[in-house]
């Protein structure tokens, strides 16, 4: 997919898929427009939403076959994260891995972005232990599946400024070299650019847009692209969409979507069903530890950040909405994808990726 687009002045949209039936709509829009697009979920998503890998494909397969899909699109392992070089935690993402491969997933991010020793002498140094994990688990991506790799934890904080700190094109070309040196070939890149995950809020507790630093991300897209390397910008919700422009400009080949699509179908979803998840976000153990932090914090923010944990408890009513509720949700999550899709410039990007891979038959 990147390959055949990587010409092209286009976003592919990846969408994180928390709510199962969401797969629908934007498969419609990906069919009107022939839109090339990725579905995907991070480690993290796996276990507040109760979709372990098999179940992920299998939904996305079973919603395909509703819709009568059936444009290029992959399924990718969102955020594999590494938190620490302990191999507890090294092992963990390697069998996340394998059972991902297992189930079907055609398309992986490892992110060791964490492992980040900013009190070492050098960049090369600082990123030893990322460089390390990331170069240990490429070695379990099948040849051929898509890779995209991390450097720059997303809302990192430099701890002796107390700036958020975002990702230098000498650690972005650095990283990238190295991983080469090291016998692997990422097809994308995700840095810090400013950007960060999920709703967010001003200190009143309004809703605020997002915030990319789009020069340092040009910057870092033209040094790394003579390694065949492309930027996957995380966290887009929120961007306003007179923005996309300048992001493609910019370089960035991957979008991932993935709050607004939960935003979309709490939105519209019956109304007693999100009353009750709404209410129990505001007793769940993630919302005691917000209050804790931030005395005075307001129910909207509770929720709009921490409702994505209560996803795996209501599951069963989610996924068996029928009849007009689902109905809704489709034209809903489908307008969405729409807007997205047209935004990203992704017009016909599925048609070249399909005769891109004829070409190579």
């Amino acid at each position: 997919m990147f390959e055949a687009l990587q010409n092209e002045k286009c976003i592919v949209m990846a969408c994180n898929i928390r709510i199962g039936a969401c797969a629908r709509g934007i498969m419609m829009a990906a069919k009107e427009l022939d839109a090339a697009v990725m579905f995907e979920i991070a480690k993290s998503e796996i276990k507040y939403t109760g979709q372990p890998p098999k179940a992920f494909v299998d939904n996305i397969l079973k919603c395909a076959k509703e819709v009568g899909f059936n444009q290029p699109y992959l399924i990718h392992g969102d955020h594999i994260g590494i938190k620490t070089p302990d191999a507890k935690d090294v092992n963990s993402a390697a069998d996340l891995i394998k059972d991902e491969i297992a189930s079907g997933f055609t398309s992986f991010a490892i992110d060791a972005s964490h492992n980040f020793n900013i009190d070492a002498p050098t960049v090369r140094e600082q990123l030893k232990d990322n460089i390390e994990i990331t170069t240990k688990l490429c070695g379990l991506i099948p040849k051929g599946a898509c890779l995209e790799v991390e450097v720059g934890e997303v809302g990192r904080v430099d701890p002796k400024t107390g700036e958020k700190a975002i990702t230098t094109v000498e650690e972005a070309e650095t990283y990238i070299k190295a991983i080469n040196d090291n016998g692997y070939k990422p097809d994308l890149l995700a840095t810090n650019n400013g950007t960060s995950h999920g709703n967010i809020y001003d200190k009143a507790g309004n809703p605020i847009p997002k915030s990319i630093n789009v020069e340092r991300t040009g910057e870092i897209a033209r040094v790394i692209r003579k390694y065949g390397v492309r930027i996957a910008q995380h966290g887009i919700t929120g961007t306003p969409f007179e923005y996309m422009p300048r992001l493609i400009d910019a370089g960035i080949a991957k979008g991932n979507v993935g709050t607004n699509w939960q935003n979309i179908a709490l939105a519209v979803m019956p109304q007693d069903l999100a009353k009750r998840m709404e209410e129990w976000t505001l007793k769940c153990e993630e919302s005691a530890k917000m209050r804790e932090k931030k005395p005075g914090v307001k129910d909207a923010e509770l929720i709009g950040k921490n409702i994505k944990n209560s996803i795996g408890t209501f599951k069963t009513e989610i996924d068996n909405l029928k009849g007009e509720d689902l109905k809704r949700l489709d034209e809903a999550t489908k307008k969405g994808a729409l807007e997205f899709f047209k935004a990203f410039q992704a017009q016909g990007s599925a048609g070249k990726v399909r005769k891109y891979i004829e070409s190579k038959k």
